[in-house]
């Protein structure tokens, strides 16, 4: 069990892969220049969302980018008509924006609450922009259990979106007014919690985190800084 925790990067780590995957695949030089390159940052994100036993996603991306791969690789510069044509711009879209896309994602949902204060703390990022992000995550994942429990009570009564799709009204009246009424609830709530935790502007905290720097996160950034390479490399060369 230590083994499998080590091996999870840290959120700096992750954050720092975002942005690399973001920009240098989104320009596209790495993929013309350095296909094979590119199909291996493309499907890292897919490897850690395998980890985090995301099976469906991670078998249903790298098809996606295998696929795509495929697609620029033999069809790039032979594109003939509208149809051929969309299939290729799908695939550009896939292997530039859709890495990036879900490195944020693996980012996002294998990282604790307190280890993101914690990383953001020891990155000398502000309170004014810790606290406001900590609310915020804590606001929408409570929106979306609330929301899961108000469909959840509607299927039970019968209400389900195929039976309403023909009277909008309805829809709106059951789903969103409750959802309202308890988005003010939670507003309230959280902003409690983030007091009760000791989240002030200018104020000392501890932490039970014990993110830090380990071996893996070493791998990672020797990773992104290969890809940087080749991007520079693909750009000027």
């Amino acid at each position: 069990m230590h083994t499998v925790l080590q091996w999870k990067p840290d959120f700096r780590t992750k954050l720092f892969m975002t942005l690399v995957l973001s920009y240098t695949l989104l320009l596209g030089n790495v993929q013309q220049k350095y296909l094979g390159v590119a199909i291996a940052a493309s499907l890292l994100p897919y490897l850690l969302l395998l980890h985090e036993k995301r099976y469906a996603e991670a078998i249903k991306g790298t098809i996606m980018i295998l696929a795509a791969s495929i697609i620029q690789k033999y069809f790039l510069y032979h594109a003939t008509g509208m149809l051929a044509s969309l299939f290729l711009f799908i695939a550009m879209l896939a292997l530039r924006m859709l890495p990036g896309l879900m490195m944020g994602k693996y980012t996002l949902i294998s990282t604790d609450m307190s280890d993101l204060v914690y990383s953001l703390k020891k990155m000398k990022t502000p309170d004014e922009i810790v606290i406001p992000i900590t609310v915020m995550a804590r606001f929408f994942y409570t929106v979306r259990e609330d929301y899961s429990q108000i469909k959840d009570a509607m299927y039970l009564h019968g209400l389900t979106t195929r039976r309403l799709i023909l009277n909008p009204i309805k829809l709106f009246e059951f789903r969103t007014v409750p959802l309202l009424m308890c988005l003010t609830h939670t507003a309230d709530e959280v902003g409690v919690s983030a007091l009760t935790r000791g989240m002030e502007v200018g104020s000392g905290r501890s932490s039970i985190s014990t993110a830090k720097f380990k071996g893996v996160d070493a791998i990672f950034f020797l990773l992104m800084f290969l890809l940087i390479g080749f991007y520079i490399r693909g750009k000027y060369a």
